[in-house]
């Protein structure tokens, strides 16, 4: 399912996304600003929706986080609730 490791993380500038696997993904600017998405489809509207992870990079969140925060929305999506939904109750508790 992993495509990605640390060196090709840290070496890739391009912008656009480049998948993981398993809905995780890595999105770039170009100019040098990465970060992690988790991108799926809602089960309770069907539509698209992306989940940001948090910033990829030395000073964010590691290649090996972002595929366990990306598990545990896959997770969240078995159980038939929307993980992005999750995250704002949770906030808001």
């Amino acid at each position: 399912m992993s495509r990605l490791n640390v060196k090709k993380v840290q070496a890739w500038n391009g912008p656009g996304l480049i998948s993981d696997g398993g809905n995780l993904y890595l999105t770039g600017d170009g100019a040098g600003r990465k970060s992690w998405l988790f991108i799926y489809s809602s089960p309770t509207t069907g539509k698209q929706r992306s989940m940001g992870l948090g910033p990829a990079g030395a000073l964010g969140v590691s290649l090996a986080d972002a595929r366990d925060k990306a598990a545990i929305a896959r997770a969240t999506l078995r159980e038939g609730l929307d993980p992005l939904e999750e995250r704002k109750a949770e906030t808001a508790r």
